[in-house]
């Protein structure tokens, strides 16, 4: 029963995920990839709330924005987390995840996102929206990090070993991925910060 939910968790329906991104590209109507700033120095923020002010871009996985508190240069989200603190965030560039289980939100969410809106999806790239590869919000936002061009890294809040959410068992599986997305980046070094 348990090995079968975390497969069922892991299934992609390519035909559903890429009929999401092309929903989002609609959504966004503009592709605004090249407005991405340069940044050398990048932190990004999972589930916590640094003691220390960030360095660098701050870089924030949705479900952060319940436990942190500071600066959000970016949010990257696929409409999981606090939808209206995603939405009150209005001078931070969001980076919205498009994929087949939540198609209704983006059509629900997405038109009530002020600023600069980048599309992802894990299928087929649509216009405005792209494959930039990740998993889960954590590890996409490393990803952006490095497409920022940070030549450093500093990730907050990152516990591969103790899911804040559940279920836990298939949560854990995901961070396992998540980790080893992570950990083939090679294009910046990556300090994790503990508290």
């Amino acid at each position: 029963m348990l090995h079968r939910r975390i497969v069922a968790s892991f299934r992609f329906n390519p035909y559903r995920d890429f009929l999401a991104g092309i929903e989002l590209s609609d959504l966004i109507r503009r592709d605004a990839w090249n407005l991405l700033p340069k940044e050398d120095t990048v932190s990004v923020i999972g589930p916590s709330d640094p003691t220390e002010d960030p360095e660098g871009y701050v870089v924030v996985a949705d479900s952060a924005l319940d436990h942190y508190s500071g600066r959000v240069d970016m949010i990257v989200s696929d409409l999981d987390g606090p939808i209206q603190k995603i939405i009150d965030q209005e001078d931070s560039i969001k980076v919205i995840h498009a994929h087949g289980d939540n198609i209704q939100k983006l059509r629900e969410v997405v038109p009530r996102i002020k600023g600069t809106i980048l599309g992802t999806t894990q299928s087929i790239p649509v216009r405005a929206v792209k494959n930039i590869g990740g998993f889960t919000d954590g590890d996409r936002s490393v990803i952006m990090a490095s497409l920022l061009g940070a030549k450093r890294i500093f990730i907050y809040g990152f516990d591969y070993s103790n899911p804040v959410d559940g279920p836990r068992d298939v949560k854990f599986m995901k961070l396992q991925f998540a980790k080893g997305i992570i950990d083939n980046v090679k294009s910046a070094e990556v300090v994790y910060v503990r508290r």
